[in-house]
């Protein structure tokens, strides 16, 4: 049972209390009044008077505990009016001198309610504060308030902590485990806020400057648990933008020495003490520390002022750019872009966001419109590594979701001359073709490679053989 539903049962209580109590006196009056006076009209006027006070009373009663109830009908957390009230009980309350206000938010309901609607949203929602509670109990913090303040937005009370650093780990635990399970198979995606109660004696005070940090600071990347050296090294680069850009031209098959038009986008980071990483080295810290997709938004805005240069100079190029698809799949993320690429003047069309995975994510319908989204607005949609294991891309086109373009796993093209790798890569190619998609073969840098391609002829091809990356002056 949450503690905000046994507060509400001892407040049903309280007013049973209040009903009943008048009951009693009211019967201890009926027995003095027969037995000290004879009854007469004018008493018994006034007895059936007592009556019908009583019962407006319980009925005004009833009606109140309707009206006073302290939970959220909808997820049984504590409802915003109680929450507030219990907020302004502990910032006043000097026996309690350490504290913390606390606000979750569930950044992604309003995606959720648009997908699945408003009841799933209540489930969802009602799940969510279970599991939090559920978490914080197992942390050994029983009869936590948690409060729902509005919509996916959650306040809760932590009273006589002292260290802000233990209680945003175990928050961060909780953020990232609700993260990876999900509710309902549903991604929850999570901002959170810590503040000590010390910091205004005015609740709404204490509550705008949390919206502000959820706000702001979402994914924050000072929130890292038990970052190592170079943990701290990239995040900071992150932060500076110090991204270094490459760009690797894609080459028609038909006729590769034509003028290019698509280029791959290589994001390299410029750290200190240890140089210039590529992504695939830096990218691990990035995941493991949970900021995807505050990664994805800086690079993205580095990226994009360099774009308008180029785009400057040559028209109709078209850009295809690594993103996580925990980027992908989020709705805020797409918001940030369609912003971005307003403010800096650009068209959509000039960029095919490009990711891989290695696990199935099997919201199939949400995901098939994740992508047809993407699609309308005018974005291309490039599934990597087509074909690795766990053949994931295969899987999502089962599941009629369809992609512009697929590029092919680097097995394939290490291993062209085995027959068995060489059939497998030709059916796939005629799998994505059949499915409307442009196929890309990367890693190509001998004779022989595109010698063996000829046979299944793929639309674009990349590779040392015709040139390397160069960077923005050598455009």
């Amino acid at each position: 049972m949450l503690y905000s539903e046994f507060k509400e049962r001892q407040n049903r209580f309280s007013t049973a209390l209040q009903i009943g109590a008048p009951f009693l006196g009211l019967i201890i009056v009926y027995i003095s009044v027969f037995s000290l006076f004879e009854i007469k009209d004018r008493n018994f006027v006034l007895l059936l008077l007592f009556i019908f006070v009583y019962i407006y009373y319980i009925f005004y009663m009833i009606y109140k505990g309707f009206q006073t109830s302290l939970i959220d009908r909808h997820t049984n957390a504590f409802s915003s009016y109680t929450i507030i009230k219990e907020i302004e009980k502990i910032i006043h309350k000097k026996s309690v001198k350490d504290g913390f206000i606390v606000m979750i938010n569930v950044t992604n309901i309003f995606y959720i309610e648009e997908q699945y609607g408003i009841w799933t949203r209540n489930q969802v929602l009602k799940k969510f504060v279970e599991k939090l509670d559920g978490y914080l109990t197992t942390c050994g913090f029983k009869n936590v308030p948690i409060g729902r303040y509005q919509s996916g937005i959650f306040l809760l009370i932590f009273e006589n902590i002292k260290s802000k650093k233990s209680l945003n780990h175990m928050l961060t635990g909780f953020c990232k485990e609700i993260k990876t399970d999900g509710i309902f198979k549903i991604e929850i995606e999570t901002a959170k806020a810590i503040i000590e109660k010390t910091y205004d004696n005015n609740v709404k005070n204490i509550i705008a400057k949390l919206m502000n940090i959820t706000d702001n600071i979402e994914n924050d990347l000072q929130d890292i648990l038990k970052p190592t050296e170079l943990d701290i090294l990239i995040r900071n680069a992150v932060n500076s933008q110090n991204f270094t850009f490459l760009y690797h031209a894609f080459h028609n098959f038909a006729n590769y020495f034509e003028l290019p038009k698509i280029f791959s986008v290589n994001v390299k980071l410029s750290i200190d003490n240890y140089g210039v990483l590529p992504y695939s080295q830096f990218l691990p810290s990035v995941k493991k520390n949970g900021y995807e997709i505050k990664f994805d938004q800086l690079m993205l805005s580095a990226l994009s002022k360099d774009m308008k240069v180029i785009l400057s100079r040559y028209k109709n190029l078209k850009f295809i750019i690594k993103i996580s698809p925990v980027s992908f799949r989020n709705r805020g993320f797409l918001i940030f872009v369609k912003e971005l690429l307003k403010d800096m003047e650009l068209d959509s069309s000039v960029i095919c966001f490009s990711f891989r995975e290695n696990k199935i994510y099997d919201e199939f319908d949400r995901f098939r419109a994740i992508v047809d989204e993407y699609k309308e607005l005018g974005f291309g949609v490039m599934f990597d590594h087509f074909g690795a294991f766990g053949n994931t891309g295969v899987e999502y086109l089962k599941h009629n979701i369809k992609f512009d373009m697929v590029s092919f796993d680097l097995e394939f093209v290490k291993n062209i001359e085995n027959k068995n790798y060489f059939q497998i890569l030709k059916a796939l190619a005629d799998l994505a073709k059949t499915f409307g998609a442009k196929t890309f073969v990367r890693f190509v840098d001998k004779e022989s490679t595109m010698s063996a391609l000829s046979d299944f002829k793929p639309d674009f091809v990349q590779g040392f053989l015709f040139d390397k990356p160069i960077d923005i002056n050598e455009f």
